[in-house]
């Protein structure tokens, strides 16, 4: 059985079984266990969080525990903090429903590469191995896209529509968009900010997209992301600020 049919089998049979799956079903080719791990509940403090990895998400992460426990937390520890929606109740559910419901996401071109500079050439690297941008690519587009969900599309990681979300905001413009988090949980102050943990992991891809992109590969994964760009207002036409491709 193919992998990605095989996901999707394994999804529905659980959702058969799981009040929050019965009540959101899960459709997505992605493994409902990794999604599952990535949906973060405060019922107390009011707030569902869905983390999409490349997107700040260590960063809120530690400042949602810093929030809950009212010192610093390691992003590590952050994740395991929050209820995940699969342990809900049919009577927590409903609570659930109240909660504000955020997501942060980011420009697929950049997302794209930051996976790729972590989590494939970082790797290549240490085992003096080679890689390249291109061949990523080419493994994305030959069945590789849902394997992984730091490069699986983020609409394919959401575990409610996106038009069910209170809130979506941006890597691009983090400051501004975690302050209006802030403000609607229960009128936190903007004084609050992001811990550095979205720089810890930082890959500078923003600043590498000229040096891997050519006009091809940004065709390429305007296609890969469709959805993407389209659920989430990026222009799939040119780079991030504009920028234009070298020729390759």
């Amino acid at each position: 059985m193919p992998s990605r049919f095989k996901r999707i089998v394994i999804n529905r049979a659980t959702q058969r079984l799981n009040p929050f799956y019965k009540r959101y079903p899960f459709t997505s080719p992605v493994s409902i266990r990794s999604a599952n791990d990535r949906g973060c509940v405060e019922l107390e403090m009011g707030f569902f969080y869905n983390r999409v990895p490349k997107a700040a998400n260590s960063s809120v992460m530690t400042a949602l525990a810093q929030l809950k426990c009212g010192h610093p937390v390691p992003s590590k520890a952050a994740k395991t903090l929050f209820q995940s929606p699969a342990s809900l109740s049919r009577e927590e559910i409903y609570r659930f429903d109240q909660l504000f419901k955020f997501a942060i996401v980011r420009n697929p071109f950049s997302r794209t590469l930051s996976a790729y500079l972590d989590k494939v050439e970082r790797r290549a690297k240490a085992r003096n191995h080679e890689s390249s941008f291109e061949g990523f690519v080419n493994y994305l587009e030959q069945g590789g896209l849902y394997r992984n969900a730091h490069w699986a599309p983020q609409t394919a990681l959401l575990l409610i529509p996106v038009e069910r979300f209170d809130f979506v905001g941006k890597v691009e413009r983090y400051a501004e968009d975690w302050a209006e988090v802030l403000r609607s949980l229960q009128g936190l102050s903007s004084d609050v900010a992001l811990t550095s943990g979205f720089f810890a992991n930082a890959t500078g891809a923003d600043a590498k997209l000229l040096r891997y992109y050519t006009p091809s590969l940004v065709k390429r994964i305007a296609q890969i992301y469709r959805t993407d760009f389209e659920a989430f207002g990026y222009d799939a036409g040119c780079l991030p600020a504009g920028q234009r491709p070298r020729d390759g």
